[in-house]
């Protein structure tokens, strides 16, 4: 031993009385007992859970809703990860409603482009913002360990089924399935701030988003305006709603162009027939008016946006028979992939497509 500390540590004990020895002991005695307390209150609130689960699910729900509280504050600074579709979109101009220092980023399932970005800010800007809301999509565990990393506390607010397993400490999760996410947005944010003006566009949204084809074609219409205008350019410009169930002249004239376009697209897409009536076709755009173009003839399709990413690609199922369920079967392969029982999508790898979509086939129909 060094003489130096040995020295140190001779002179250390000999100013240990036998009072002084008894008093750090008296703390050591005292510390371990406020430990043992808390472990035994944990076991206690852990077997109340488990013998009265009400009671049990009032503790978890009153710690949600303080933690719940932190979101009523319209001075926090967001920033909002929305799915990149029309119903993200109308989620984030809700969002931006409720919010005035708000920054939208739009976020997708792991395997694109967007999802990188959607990490990339929460890890690299988290001195700009105070919390994140998720809006029409749920994050994956890759996007709760960087949350975890900058520890910000956040909410989501999505209506997919493969969002209501989910759970965090460090997160609020509002889940209603049945309407879309803008609809649940608009629900969550209304007892805090007047959105009234964007209940017309929430409504339309859902419309297209659910499928239930009750306003067609006007959420149709709106829906092909988001892919036209781009994101950014159409939470712009439908930020203060829509006005009457009904789109300005100039709108319906870009529409009417709209559609020569798709029609002379569609005519140079890779394209073939699938088992069981379905249909394959290559497309990166245009996804709804093939759907609407082809829906009507097949029972099922697949939509190949290209790769995303290099050696990924981006599936995307639709169907209008009832008794299937694309997002379960999707979820059941346990590739990644989800969504809704009429649509779905899946990332999966380039070399892998054409297989994939066979086993898809088979798990859908059982031949």
């Amino acid at each position: 031993m060094n003489k130096q500390i040995k020295k140190e540590l001779s002179e250390f004990v000999n100013t240990i009385t036998p009072e002084k020895l008894e008093t750090m002991m008296n703390e050591i005695d005292k510390e371990q007992e406020e430990f043992m307390e808390q472990q035994s209150m944990i076991s206690q609130i852990g077997d109340i859970c488990k013998d009265m689960p009400d009671l049990g699910k009032a503790l978890v729900e009153g710690y949600q809703a303080t933690k719940a509280d932190l979101f009523k504050n319209r001075n926090l600074r967001v920033l909002n990860c929305t799915h990149d579709d029309l119903d993200g979109a109308v989620s984030g101009i809700v969002i931006e409603n409720v919010f005035p220092n708000v920054r939208t980023v739009q976020v997708n399932y792991k395997g694109g482009t967007e999802y990188d970005n959607a990490m990339a800010e929460i890890l690299n800007t988290a001195d700009t913002y105070d919390a994140i809301i998720f809006s029409d999509f749920c994050p994956d565990d890759g996007l709760v360990e960087a949350i975890h990393k900058v520890n910000k506390p956040y909410l989501v607010i999505d209506h997919h089924p493969t969002a209501t397993s989910r759970d965090d400490e460090l997160g609020v999760y509002f889940i209603k399935v049945g309407q879309c996410g803008a609809m649940d947005c608009l629900e969550y944010f209304s007892p805090i701030a007047d959105l009234s003006h964007l209940k017309t566009l929430c409504e339309v949204t859902n419309d297209h988003d659910l499928w239930f084809r009750k306003m067609v074609p006007l959420s149709d219409q709106l829906n092909n305006l988001y892919y036209e205008y781009g994101a950014a350019n159409f939470m712009d410009k439908y930020r203060n709603g829509m006005d009457g169930y009904k789109l300005p002249a100039e709108d319906l004239a870009l529409l009417a162009d709209h559609d020569r376009q798709v029609d002379e697209y569609m005519a140079t897409c890779p394209q073939k027939e699938l088992p069981h009536n379905g249909y394959y076709i290559k497309c990166d755009k245009y996804n709804s008016d093939i759907n609407l173009r082809l829906t009507d003839k097949y029972d099922w399709l697949v939509m190949d946006g290209g790769e995303t990413t290099p050696g990924i690609t981006k599936l995307s199922f639709r169907t209008k028979l009832k008794n299937l369920d694309l997002g379960q079967t999707l979820k059941a392969l346990g590739r990644g992939g989800g969504g809704h029982p009429g649509a779905a999508g899946q990332a999966i790898p380039t070399e892998e497509v054409e297989s994939f979509i066979l086993t898809v086939d088979k798990a859908l129909f059982g031949e």
